[in-house]
């Protein structure tokens, strides 16, 4: 299959591409025209900022990401542990990981 470049607008004898990043554009406007939730555009605007001004991105942190992250650690350090070549059965592994 061949790959084409397609652009959206008629290319002018002043317009030229370049690489790299557009300085100005409209499509954090486009996803809340398209009913993106206004947080997830008012987080990409931040990325987008930071991405432009060669700024480390934060990872947005909240009590239940925290909480999830060391479930998951847990639920790892559980199945490295685990023992399956001595007989280990996983029903009780399971059940200690996703309690009912």
């Amino acid at each position: 299959m061949m790959e084409k470049d397609i652009y959206l607008y008629q290319k002018s004898k002043r317009t030229r591409l370049v690489p790299g990043r557009a300085p100005l554009s409209f499509g954090l406007h486009c996803a809340l025209l398209a009913g993106i939730p206004q947080e997830v555009v008012k987080r990409a605007a931040v990325i987008l900022d930071a991405l432009k001004n060669d700024r480390h991105v934060e990872r947005l942190c909240s009590e239940n990401i925290l909480v999830h992250d060391q479930l998951c650690k847990e639920a790892v350090e559980k199945l490295l542990a685990f023992d399956v070549m001595n007989g280990g059965d996983i029903r009780p592994f399971f059940e200690d990981i996703f309690p009912s």
